[in-house]
């Protein structure tokens, strides 16, 4: 029997919505979730810093390591770089100027020579996100493992300390840093070399680095405070299999300080940078969201990149046990046992959403999509319809009702009803995730709003509301989330609509027993810095699903 259903404005768009909401919802929530570093070494880096401070040094010296920037609030220098894939070298060199104001506003900008940038029409374009990240890594001061700090003192008089990084409070984009190992070599009191390998190949940029070493000389200006005088960076790996060597030259010009004046170390380069007829690229450096983002950073809080798109899959089976049969306005639960029949629901969708972090802890996103349903009613028929019939029969004339059953026993006789049903519906909803981290764990909770209109009318649906508390834990090395947790599904305990077959239209009314809570768990995946892979259980007393999400940050 073909069946085609005409919807009303009416609970069963709830349950069909249902189907989806959950997985638009957890494929991206831990993508949401602030990651804090650790609280215990907030309490050991007073050993930590105790360890840089009884050798005369500064201990915001780490953070030089990741930032030249670091150094001074108004300061020019050189940058030298040249890339080398598969035996082809290409080489570039400009100035970066940083001045900042009196609220703290920091206007930096890439000054450049045409004839002394490749001629890649991109390199200028990764020279800006080089600087970009170098201005982000500012900010990172205390981002090393305070009980990493160890000091080793040389009888040349010569003091080595050693740390690591943080694997907790620094960017999931340049976290690479965890996997370098640092040492200091300073002289009374004075810093002399930082040296910086890797520990593991790790991704820089778009290359595969397998070996990776900075250093850092120090040099003192006239008031005596340290400065870098020449930062040394090279990384050997590939590049789309090809072998890759990534060599660059930081140099300071001149440091600008509104008590100390000018303090000029490459005369030749100041009045070179000064030419008017360089010319000059702004480099974007703040965003707005997620709001009040480079506060939180400050603290060693991890957050992602603000904006994002994915795409979700989800296939998810549903046996519901019903309780109540209405056709027309009259109710037929004495020719049809609710107790014996169920509806079985196949749902498939497919889902595109968008989602912006306001707050480090608050996300919000919107999704459209399209859900595919097959369903089939197994209903128990009784047969006292035939019955009934059989026996005013009989009364009439002995033997005419059982001749009657027997011409027609699925009449007279109990019997199953199965009634396919194929629906497609169109979808749209709104959310929001709230999040919180502590070290490796972190929890969350996700609502979400969504309503379904079928295909071929204007009007949507009724909305239904689904909520999803989980608490999850994160590899912090590798850069995943394992989570478990709830989904509630707002679900209606009746379906409605009406039903058209052929000349036949009637309205029905029927009772469902819906477990609107259920079980979920599963896994995200970041790949890269922008790109991560969800994928998600789900299991209940009357449902059970599988979601696959792909998503991209940005």
């Amino acid at each position: 029997m073909t069946v085609s259903i005409q919807a009303k404005k009416s609970n069963n768009k709830k349950l069909l919505v249902s189907l989806l909401t959950a997985s638009l919802a957890v494929a991206f929530t831990t993508q949401a979730e602030a990651k804090q570093s650790d609280p215990e070494a907030a309490v050991t880096s007073l050993h930590g810093k105790a360890i840089f401070h009884k050798h005369g040094l500064d201990d915001d010296l780490p953070k030089l390591g990741m930032s030249s920037l670091a150094q001074g609030e108004h300061l020019v220098e050189h940058v030298n770089r040249t890339i080398t894939i598969d035996g082809k070298a290409k080489q570039s060199a400009a100035y970066m100027v940083k001045n900042t104001d009196n609220k703290g506003n920091i206007d930096l900008r890439i000054k450049y020579n045409p004839d002394e940038l490749d001629e890649d029409e991109k390199i200028l374009d990764e020279i800006e996100q080089t600087t970009r990240t170098e201005y982000r890594l500012r900010n990172y001061a205390q981002s090393y493992d305070a009980s990493s700090v160890k000091a080793v003192e040389r009888e040349d008089g010569v003091v080595e300390v050693s740390f690591k990084y943080s694997k907790y409070g620094l960017p999931q984009d340049i976290a690479y840093f965890r996997f370098f190992n640092v040492t200091i070599e300073a002289k009374d009191g004075v810093p002399l070399r930082m040296l910086i390998t890797n520990s593991k190949p790790f991704k820089y940029d778009k290359y595969d680095a397998e070996k990776y070493e900075q250093v850092i000389e120090f040099k003192q200006l006239e008031n005596g405070e340290s400065y870098i005088a020449r930062k040394h960076i090279v990384i050997e790996g590939h590049h789309r299999k090809k072998s890759m060597r990534y060599e660059s030259e930081i140099t300071p010009v001149a440091f600008f300080d509104d008590n100390e004046g000018v303090s000029v170390v490459d005369r030749e380069g100041l009045a070179e940078v000064s030419d008017p007829r360089m010319q000059v690229q702004n480099v974007k450096l703040d965003r707005v969201f997620p709001l009040m983002g480079d506060m939180v950073r400050r603290q060693g809080i991890d957050l992602p990149l603000p904006f994002g798109i994915s795409v979700a899959y989800r296939n998810q089976d549903m046996n519901i046990p019903m309780n109540d049969f209405v056709i027309q306005g009259v109710r037929l639960n004495d020719l049809f046992d609710p107790s014996e029949s169920t509806a079985a629901v196949n749902a498939e969708s497919f889902s595109v959403r968008g989602d912006v972090n306001i707050l480090p802890f608050w996300n919000v996103f919107g999704y459209l999509g399209q859900i595919k349903v097959d369903a089939n009613i197994d209903a128990q028929y009784t047969g006292k319809a035939g019955e009934a019939i059989r026996d005013k029969l009989n009364d009439k004339l002995n033997g005419l009702g059982d001749a009657f059953c027997d011409g027609l026993s699925a009449l007279c006789n109990t019997g199953r009803l199965n009634v396919p049903l194929h629906l497609e519906y169109d979808l749209r909803g709104v959310g929001t995730t709230l999040s919180v981290g502590y070290r490796e764990f972190f929890a969350s909770v996700t609502g979400t709003y969504s309503q379904t209109r079928l295909k071929g009318l204007d009007d949507w649906g009724d909305g239904i509301v689904t909520v999803q508390p989980m608490l999850g834990y994160q590899l912090v090395d590798y850069r995943a989330q394992l989570f478990v947790g709830a989904e509630y599904q707002g679900l209606d305990s009746r379906m409605q609509g009406t039903v058209r077959t052929g000349d036949i239209e009637f309205d029905y009314d029927v009772g469902v027993d819906i477990d609107r809570w259920a079980f979920l768990t599963g896994f995200n995946k970041q790949i890269g810095k922008n790109y991560n892979l969800s994928v998600l259980y789900n299991k209940g007393e009357t449902r059970d699903s599988f979601t696959v999400n792909l998503g991209y940050r940005f």
